[in-house]
């Protein structure tokens, strides 16, 4: 689990009514679980944890819901891989994922790495990007050896 510096949910309801947004027990309900959740959470799951608590809720009050805390900067939407939108607080520590396409290891990467990016986007395309979360698949070390070392060896076999 990715560790990210807590918002209070104080903090979480003012983020929210400085987007212009009503505090409404629903959202209030969806920032609880999300802070308390910590990180990656599907629709679905949150979904389930918010209907223990408030049974009458429906799935698309959820969708909606995180769709409007994305909008506004509050929460990161992210792909992880499995075709499953997943959710997770911003934070003022954000991070992104590297994801080995042949093991599935995972490994977090600080946002720093992509300063340079949103520098050369701005300067040479007077682009701001928003890069809030993402998931760059490709091959983990282990894996791209043992491609390339399979690769070797058929080769030596023609």
């Amino acid at each position: 689990m990715v560790t990210h510096q807590p918002s209070t949910l104080a903090q979480l309801h003012q983020r929210l009514r400085a987007g212009g947004q009503r505090l409404t027990p629903q959202r209030m309900l969806i920032l609880e679980l999300l802070d308390a959740h910590g990180d990656h959470i599907s629709a679905e799951e949150l979904f389930a944890l918010a209907q223990q608590r408030y049974p009458y809720l429906n799935i698309s009050t959820v969708y909606r819901t995180l769709e409007l805390l994305r909008d506004i900067g509050i929460v990161a939407e992210t792909d992880l891989g499995n075709g499953v939108r997943h959710f997770a607080l911003l934070g003022d520590q954000r991070h992104h994922h590297l994801i080995c396409l042949q093991c599935g290891y995972v490994e977090s990467v600080d946002d720093a790495l992509f300063d340079e990016l949103r520098r050369t986007l701005r300067e040479t395309k007077q682009f701001e990007a928003r890069i809030d979360h993402l998931a760059l698949f490709g091959l983990c070390a282990d894996c791209r050896d043992q491609s390339q070392g399979g690769q070797a060896a058929g080769m030596n076999q023609g």
